[in-house]
């Protein structure tokens, strides 16, 4: 991921690695888009905005199914298609999210080629990497 982590997920990953607190990290993670433009490291998840319209839905993102070693992990290619009428908003890139009832937001990347407009039957395809170094 050529992204960074904001700080929300910066305080959310110190507190599962140094305090054990899960309370909102549970089972599996979220991959959405953004609309956002130049978000900052300050952002979190409460102030994103994701495109609407027919057929966006987040991707749940399985914790058995990253891969990876060392500081690097790795989860297939995931695809978000356009519905009927194509979506609202321009999409700047995407993010990973917990599921969690307080989210947080962990990772986000604006993607250099964009802002993409999503039309009826168009797709934006993500490879999630993340690397911690």
């Amino acid at each position: 991921m050529a992204g960074f982590v904001p700080n929300e997920g910066e305080a959310l990953i110190a507190d599962v690695v140094v305090k054990r607190d899960l309370t909102d990290r549970i089972a599996d993670l979220e991959l959405g888009l953004f609309t956002n433009v130049a978000p900052a490291e300050t952002i979190t998840h409460a102030a994103l905005t994701e495109p609407t319209g027919t057929g966006y839905a987040r991707i749940t993102l399985t914790d058995a199914s990253w891969t990876g070693a060392a500081d690097a992990r790795a989860y297939a290619q995931q695809t978000f298609t356009g519905g009927a009428g194509g979506w609202t908003g321009s999409v700047q890139g995407y993010f990973i999210c917990t599921k969690g009832a307080t989210k947080r937001l962990l990772f986000i990347e604006v993607d250099p080629n964009g802002p993409y407009t999503i039309n009826e039957n168009d797709t934006y395809k993500v490879t999630p990497n993340v690397t911690v170094a």
